[in-house]
């Protein structure tokens, strides 16, 4: 367990020693560390709930205290407070020495929501260019693109917009301009410049020297889209992957996913955009694939076999002769070209007691009214575990496949109904029984016994995962084999192609992109307050011990910080690296994909056992990274471990249960718990649930892993009743 750093004053904040060592780090090579501050740490979820608006303004009663305390030491800009026993600020070295001899404060730690709050558009690595330049000459002279409602644009070839005029883009302007000026943070402009907004074509940007509290009070700001250092050009290098064009060569054509790079006021946060807004960059986006695609000599994108414009993606099976013009046009507006093939396969290998559910559950946190959507190889929807008042708890099914060959010369098929034997590959979602498991059991029986993991599949994964996210007792009072989020409602994504010969089985990245976008279109825009939470127990091949947010093309990255910006968690094993049978060779330096994507929330498995130091035992098969190298937290879970198992329901009768282990198993009980939450706190934010969970939802966990990670602190769910 975790040993606290202690000062020399009686009530001085608690911070974890190499927690303090990180943020130290950081604030003096930035100048300022983002810093998440626990002022409460006794409210409980059923207080939140019942008293959130009371709550709300006793936690800014709080907080002034320290922030007086603190005073130049922390950034005007940046501070939020969830109203629920947390704050975040930026402050400097000297502000850390405050924080740690405060009684204001009950502990700190780094800030892992931080990101989640910026809403300019961040994956060009123009907010990193700007800090750089900040950090340098104490100033960055910056493009602030406005997050406007109104006007459309263009994409030309050259990747440039251009914005068309019009009355109501005019009139957008200025009210944002008006509102920017309003605010604290633009007592700091300095050489600001309107002159881009008032333009004979305007563009809705302005242009401001800024430094380190005006870009970060800009970034955050609900007025700003982008913010890009003066003439900044986009250097990400253009993916154009050479297995594509061979298996078109080979095959005659290829089954590829196309994605934009966008225009200058392009965001993958749509959450943050109004509708209005979110159709110019659709429109935007659809004209230029259009163009992209005709230019090549094929079909215009509307024609693609899967459409995501909003995001600057496209799902489209071309032709040789058209994917080899595409690769020699080398169009600017194109980032990334990646052939449809195999991507991720589940993360095989008392625990409500671990998390202290009993007591959540009897306080009335139970997840009514959210829906954790099961990302996964479907669910036995008629299973005891999910059934409620008579009646599954399976209230909505699909299915996504695909008819293709990997890269081992592998063919599989869709099993989805109404796909299987060409195109549309993917069921009309909603059709009955579409999120069901694979109804060939002996394939099932075999594929379960295949070695090695990345091969193996057991059609009961989904099955399994949803008992553990949303399994509900079928005893009053519930025995211990139920389901976190018990009154949470569950969708069963069926994402696996088989081939039944070989066998195999696996899930197509352009599968995973069209369930994640179906969770979209069930969202409404402009809105965290949409009931849903993710859940993907699946992995793909390798560790990443940093951000991967181009790996695969970079084919979801978009996705999920789209979901994220609408109050929608996507929670994602890290993965078990290595061979499942002992000694069970966990990566201690990375995590999978898409759990190492920025801001999807990444979870990795405990044991799930029982005794003084129960649920702390880092399981020998996880993947686990360095904190500081991601974005978004690593919260741990029970996951099982090399001797313990979590016992869940089994697809192969309606009141089957079978033990398993494996992240796969920890990721649905972090699931479980953000729909608890979301449903106390109807319309909370990620980052605000996050910061709840990772300052009062759990305990810290120390572990000293091998070079280059060293010790690191991580948090193990645990609610606090």
């Amino acid at each position: 367990m975790a040993t606290w750093l202690t000062t020399s004053a009686a009530f001085g904040a608690q911070v974890e020693p190499s927690d303090y060592e990180r943020l130290l780090k950081e604030a003096n090579e930035r100048g300022v560390a983002s810093v998440l501050v626990t002022i409460d740490d006794t409210l409980t979820l059923e207080a939140i709930g019942n008293m959130p608006a009371e709550i709300k303004a006793e936690m800014e009663q709080k907080a002034q205290p320290l922030l007086a305390e603190l005073g130049q030491d922390a950034l005007d800009a940046g501070y939020w407070n969830n109203g629920m026993g947390q704050i975040g600020l930026y402050v400097t070295a000297s502000g850390l020495d405050v924080l740690a001899n405060s009684s204001n404060a009950i502990t700190f730690m780094p800030d892992v929501t931080h990101t989640s709050r910026i809403r300019a558009y961040d994956a060009d690595g123009s907010l990193d260019a700007i800090e750089d330049a900040i950090n340098a000459n104490g100033f960055a002279d910056v493009e602030v693109f406005l997050n406007v409602d109104e006007g459309d644009y263009d994409i030309d070839r050259d990747g440039k917009t251009t914005f068309r005029p019009s009355p109501g883009l005019s009139k957008q302007i200025m009210s944002r301009l008006t509102s920017v000026n309003g605010q604290g943070f633009a007592k700091g402009f300095r050489n600001y410049d309107t002159r881009p907004s008032r333009a004979a074509v305007p563009s809705p940007s302005f242009r401001v020297r800024a430094d380190k509290n005006t870009f970060y009070g800009l970034r955050e700001s609900d007025d700003v889209r982008a913010i890009r250092p003066l003439d900044f050009v986009d250097s990400r290098p253009a993916q154009w992957p050479t297995d594509a064009l061979a298996a078109a060569e080979a095959s005659g054509s290829a089954d590829v996913i196309v994605t934009l790079r966008g225009g200058a006021i392009f965001s993958p946060k749509t959450g943050f955009m109004s509708a209005t807004a979110l159709k110019a960059q659709v429109d935007a986006n659809h004209r230029a694939l259009d163009d992209v695609l005709t230019s090549a000599g094929a079909s215009p994108a509307s024609s693609a076999a899967a459409t995501y414009f909003g995001l600057g993606s496209i799902e489209v099976h071309l032709p040789h002769a058209a994917l080899a013009r595409l690769y020699k046009n080398a169009d600017p507006r194109i980032l990334s070209i990646e052939l449809n093939k195999p991507a991720a396969w589940p993360t095989l290998t008392n625990s409500t007691t671990l998390l202290n559910m009993q007591n959540t559950w009897n306080a009335g946190y139970r997840a009514a009214g959210q829906a954790i959507i099961v990302i996964d190889s479907g669910i036995r929807k008629d299973h005891e575990l999910f059934k409620m008042n008579g009646a599954t708890k399976v209230g909505y099914e699909a299915c996504f496949g695909t008819n293709g060959w990997d890269t081992k010369g592998i063919y599989y098929n869709s099993i989805c109904p109404g796909g299987q034997n060409g195109s549309p590959w993917d069921s009309t979602p909603g059709t009955l029984g579409s999120g069901e498991p694979y109804s060939n059991l002996a394939i099932c029986t075999t594929l379960q016994n295949l070695l090695p993991p990345l091969i193996s599949h057991d059609c009961s994964h989904g099955t399994h995962v949803a008992g553990i996210a949303a399994g509900r007792s079928p005893t009053n009072p519930p025995t211990t084999l139920q389901g976190v989020a018990p009154d949470a409602g569950l969708v069963a994504v069926q994402v696996f192609s088989y081939n039944t010969t070989v066998p195999a089985a696996t899930a197509f990245g352009a599968d995973l992109l069209a369930a994640l976008d179906a969770v979209k279109a069930a969202a409404t825009p402009g809105t965290t307050n949409n009931p849903f939470v993710v859940n993907m127990s699946i992995g793909g091949a390798g560790v990443y011990s940093a951000n991967c947010d181009t790996a695969n093309g970079g084919i979801l990255t978009n996705a999920i910080h789209d979901l994220t910006s609408r109050g929608i968690p996507v929670t994602v094993a890290t993965g078990n690296n290595g061979d499942p049978n002992p000694p069970y060779g966990g990566s201690r330096n990375g995590i999978s994909w898409p759990a190492c994507v920025s801001q999807a929330i990444k979870v990795s498995s405990v044991a799930n056992d029982t005794g003084t130091n129960s649920g702390t035992t880092l399981a020998g098969f996880a993947n686990i990274g360095a904190p500081a190298n991601f974005t978004g937290p690593i919260l741990l879970a029970p996951g099982g471990s090399n001797s313990t198992l979590v016992t869940s329901a089994d697809r192969a009768t309606t009141t089957a249960t079978k033990p398993l282990r494996g992240t796969s198993q920890a990721s649905p009980h972090a699931a479980g718990i953000y729909a608890a939450i979301k449903a106390a706190v109807p319309g909370i934010s990620v980052a605000d649930a996050t910061a709840w969970i990772v300052a009062t939802g759990s305990i810290p966990v120390t572990y000293t892993l091998p070079a280059p990670v060293g010790t690191q602190t991580y948090r193990r769910i645990k609610m606090p009743f």
